[in-house]
């Protein structure tokens, strides 16, 4: 026997029902899309802001010449980082926002990275803010590193905030290492960042991890986390892997892991 038609109001409250779990679908929705908004806003601020206070160390250089009057050849070396650092930054926007360099025919030009001028150029980066804060900053590559099939950018970003974080939780008289090798194991390419920094509990790596972790540096910098957050997604899109050791007030030690076929030896 077919049921019987349903009534006026019966069709009025089903539609009231309908129209009431769309309207939460689309405010789950927009939270979500809203969500991922401000962490890409983060993402980018951080990136940025990182290299910046690096490049206040060398301009409080030069304003205080300390290496005596501006004429002092060393000023140069000064500028010329710089003006590294400023063209990276830029480079950095572009590839945020999409636009790469492109070939003489129009393509968009192959990406390789050269991890010897990278690292020098970081090393170069943080040197003054090492320097004012009375820590030891070594920098070093494998001779037989090979340059890298992947977007320069992305690994610089990598290790700069790497960099930048071991110096921000490294006390005063501390050390901090960037080194990149290929191991031995597996000749697959690594880059190892240690410090002698505060370090962190078990707990709070897996929580930097999954979410943040909002902390103060002895220097008063203030840490959220976003970093490692933003290495980790860079080493995955290349099939590496990211490794923490950390021991709380006895240093970190960092390791990024890239798989052989990124290698264009």
């Amino acid at each position: 026997m077919p049921s019987p038609p349903k009534t006026k109001q019966a069709k009025t409250q089903q539609a009231l029902k309908d129209a009431e779990i769309a309207l939460e679908d689309a405010i789950k929705r927009q939270s979500l899309m809203e969500e991922q908004h401000y962490q890409d806003i983060s993402e980018i601020v951080h990136d940025i802001k990182n290299p910046l206070t690096a490049m206040q160390g060398y301009l409080k250089l030069i304003k205080n010449e300390v290496a005596g009057p501006i004429e002092n050849p060393t000023y140069k070396e000064f500028f010329e980082t710089l003006d590294r650092s400023a063209n990276r930054l830029l480079d950095i926007c572009n590839s945020l926002l999409g636009e790469y360099t492109q070939d003489k025919s129009g393509k968009e030009a192959p990406k390789v990275a050269n991890v010897h001028a990278l690292v020098g150029e970081i090393g170069d980066l943080f040197a003054a803010q090492a320097k004012e804060r009375e820590i030891e900053l070594k920098t070093s590559v494998a001779e037989t590193f090979p340059q890298l099939e992947a977007d320069p950018q992305e690994i610089y970003r990598a290790m700069m905030n790497l960099v930048s974080n071991a110096i921000k939780f490294t006390p005063k008289g501390g050390k901090v290492d960037l080194q990149a090798d290929l191991d031995p194991k597996d000749n697959t390419f690594i880059m190892v960042v240690r410090d002698s920094g505060v370090g962190m509990t078990q707990e709070q790596v897996k929580q930097v991890m999954e979410s943040g972790l909002t902390t103060h540096s002895p220097h008063g910098d203030l840490g959220t986390g976003q970093g490692l957050g933003i290495v980790n997604r860079i080493v995955s899109e290349y099939g590496g892997e990211l490794d923490i050791v950390s021991t709380e007030n006895r240093g970190t030690r960092i390791k990024l892991k890239f798989p052989k076929a990124i290698s264009l030896a």
